[in-house]
């Protein structure tokens, strides 16, 4: 049976960080104990080489980092809220207070996966462009909030896609 791609014990809130560094590894190393990865300090090499490409920042208080990786058997999308007001992804940008990281397996058919990263940032987009979404996930004290907002949102895409 094939996972589900967010779960509510791979929502982190509150999490302590001073870097994006720091926030990918503490994420890799959580990955690791949910058995998501056998090789987190791999994974978080894949993150931060695709992060050296180009930064995953993506407005709204939020970064999206990503990569293909062969580290993970399965699609995965881990939620970090960032507990330092003051947290930026690359020094220069506003403020991010939400890391949404999406790790992908790295599979022959190249295009179907880029077409499921394609679905996944487009929720992501349309989910932080709507009103109140920022606030719910600022202000949640149950990961399950968040978790059903993103649910919400891949459903909603899902039906407007087909």
């Amino acid at each position: 049976m094939k996972p589900t791609l967010i779960i509510k014990e791979t929502i982190l809130l509150n999490m302590e960080a001073s870097s994006k560094n720091e926030v990918i590894h503490a994420i890799c190393g959580h990955l690791f104990l949910l058995k998501k990865t056998q090789d987190p300090a791999h994974l978080y090499l894949d993150i931060i080489e695709r992060e050296e490409v180009v930064s995953t920042f993506a407005g709204s208080h939020t970064a999206i980092p990503h990569a293909i990786t062969k580290h993970v058997d399965y699609p995965v999308l881990c939620f970090a809220r960032v507990k330092n007001d003051d947290f930026t992804w690359n020094g220069s940008d506003e403020d991010v207070r939400f890391v949404i990281l999406l790790c992908a397996p790295a599979q022959d058919d190249l295009r179907k996966l880029r077409q499921s990263q394609s679905y996944v940032f487009s929720s992501i987009a349309q989910l932080i462009g709507r009103t109140g979404t920022l606030d719910l996930w600022a202000n949640a004290h149950d990961e399950q909030v968040i978790l059903d907002s993103l649910n919400e949102a891949f459903e909603a895409n899902l039906t407007t896609t087909i």
